[in-house]
């Protein structure tokens, strides 16, 4: 059995909850029942399975944090140095290369798991600075970060053997970058079947929130920037505005909290419309099924690039809808457009139609046999074809096929 080092270095501590803790734990697990794994992670993971090695990380008053992970590099090295694992697995993040330095010494494989471009965030990614604070950022993000990050991109991909990415547009943006077509894998997120299945019993979430009785449009996320919650909230309302009838049987579930959450209490302000749309908070990962089982219909309303690409993005949440057995809104676009079919396994909807949503939520509410045809559906589908266990056989299968020493950069 191949022994597999798997590298969690990201600066972000104490998740509980998002696409990444999903993914991270999804990946994990499968490979620890499939090969020899130790998982070395600067904290303890979210629903991950198996024991971790915590590597505590550097953490200096007054320097950004992105410095303290670079810094960090040098721990994880020191610490990992005298392993004999067979490859390494990371998954990237912009101020990290000790996965491809480690894996060039050894002369291992190493697998980099490439789920978005830090370059590609600095650059388009907006904060919600205001004023100085904004220029500094500016200037910060500019002169220091973005030359360190494109460097480090660069390492971490040309001396890869392997990018596993979750879309099409990733690997179009890699190899337009010069990486190699045949060292690039693509494999869409995935879902734990155990974990998200029909049959989870969300009576005490009912119960808790009120929800009996009512016909439930639910959305669970970290408020991204690309998650469109904002649009959710202002298509319910305007929904509402033009039916109030529908205020008496219809309930907007929103699970979860983050970036955007200023902008969806705004259009719950603008419509007046508090009684009709929970709000929880940020619920622990392990938590969100059940969450999600007390919805009729689960809503994933993707926005698109704000430079006008693809989006590069394969909404975990997405998964996870399909799994639990539900109708899902979705928008029509890049990956999500592949995933689901119109009126078989979802309803699709223009990317950011406000209207085009609404109308969505309408067919929706008032057609209980389309919603449990499209759940159906759905559940078969993702359990065909999307699993973790899935997934994590078709890295594996590429591994055993790799050409031999792939760590010359200039092969790319």
């Amino acid at each position: 059995m191949k022994k597999f080092l798997y590298l969690r270095t990201l600066y972000w501590f104490n998740l509980t909850a998002g696409g990444s803790v999903g993914h991270t734990a999804g990946v994990i697990n499968a490979l620890n029942k499939k090969v020899d794994l130790k998982v070395v992670s600067n904290e303890k993971l979210a629903e991950v399975d198996c024991p971790i090695e915590i590597v505590k990380p550097i953490l200096i008053p007054l320097i950004p944090k992105e410095f303290c992970e670079l810094l960090y590099n040098v721990k994880i090295i020191r610490h990992c140095r005298q392993t004999s694992e067979d490859v390494i697995y990371q998954r990237y993040n912009g101020f990290s290369f000790c996965g491809a330095y480690l894996a060039k010494k050894k002369q291992i494989p190493f697998i980099l798991e490439f789920n978005s471009s830090d370059v590609w965030k600095i650059k388009y990614w907006k904060s919600n600075d205001i004023g100085f604070k904004k220029l500094a950022r500016g200037f910060y993000n500019k002169i220091l970060k973005l030359p360190i990050v494109r460097l480090i991109e660069k390492y971490n991909i040309y001396n890869a053997s392997l990018i596993v990415v979750v879309s099409k547009a990733l690997k179009d943006y890699l190899i337009n970058l010069g990486v190699r077509p045949e060292k690039v894998i693509v494999i869409p997120n995935a879902i734990d079947e155990t974990k998200y299945h029909p049959d989870i019993d969300a009576k005490k979430i009912k119960d808790q929130y009120h929800l009996h009785h009512k016909v439930v449009l639910g959305f669970i996320g970290t408020f991204g920037q690309w998650h469109g919650a904002e649009n959710i909230v202002l298509a319910y309302g305007k929904f509402l505005e033009e039916h109030p009838e529908y205020k008496k049987n219809t309930v907007l579930f929103m699970i979860g909290d983050g970036l955007r959450m200023g902008e969806v209490k705004k259009h719950i302000n603008h419509f007046g419309i508090s009684e009709n749309v929970v709000l929880t908070g940020l619920v622990p990962q392990k938590a969100g099924a059940n969450y999600m089982a007390a919805c009729d219909i689960l809503i994933n309303a993707t926005v698109p690039n704000p430079d006008g690409s693809e989006f590069f993005g394969s909404p975990t949440k997405l998964f996870e809808y399909m799994a639990l057995g539900k109708a899902i809104i979705c928008s029509n676009m890049a990956q999500m457009a592949e995933i689901i079919e119109h009126n078989v396994t979802g309803y699709l909807v223009e990317p950011g139609s406000i209207p085009s949503l609404a109308g969505a939520m309408e067919v929706l509410i008032n057609n209980p046999g389309l919603r449990e045809k499209l759940g159906k559906n759905a559940r078969n589908k993702v359990v065909s074809k999307h699993t973790w266990g899935h997934n994590i056989d078709n890295i594996l299968a590429r591994l055993e096929v790799l050409p031999g020493y792939p760590f010359d950069s200039k092969k790319r």
